[in-house]
């Protein structure tokens, strides 16, 4: 029996209004130390849990765990466009609250474009401390734009 009840990723279900989310997550030590690895700098300031200061790009993705919580299947999306205001710096150890809302959805040269405005809180004082917007191009079955 299978019981997940996402959407399948596909233009007619990804639809302007949508709200997904909230995701809660706990900014950890390892997240923060796997970040900096990969973009090779030392990517938070040091200091006890709770004073270190993640990057504040490390969090960027937080709109794939969104789409995935609310879809399924699907061959991605090209990002078109993104854009993030930096209101305060997560810090290890914090829970973040991140909700997102579907502000568009056309088509353009015969493509599937969406745009996600999403943003992440502070889960325990729910402070703003990332806005965001990531407009995709989302790709069929077949590999080509849908």
């Amino acid at each position: 029996m299978n019981d997940d009840t996402r959407l399948p990723t596909s233009p007619e279900n990804l639809r302007v209004g949508m709200r997904l989310g909230p995701i809660f997550y706990v900014v950890t030590p390892e997240q923060t130390r796997n970040f900096a690895q990969a973009v090779a700098t030392d990517g938070a300031v040091s200091g006890e849990i709770g004073d270190t200061i993640a990057s504040p790009t490390m969090r960027l993705p937080d709109y794939a765990l969104l789409i995935a919580e609310h879809f399924k299947g699907g061959k991605g999306g090209v990002h078109a466009k993104h854009w993030c205001e930096f209101h305060e710096p997560m810090r290890v150890g914090q829970a973040i609250k991140t909700s997102g809302l579907i502000t568009a959805a056309f088509r353009k040269r015969g493509k599937f474009y969406f745009t996600l405005e999403y943003e992440s809180r502070d889960a325990a004082t729910d402070q703003l401390l990332i806005r965001q917007a990531i407009t995709s191009v989302l790709l069929s079955d077949e590999g080509t734009m849908s």
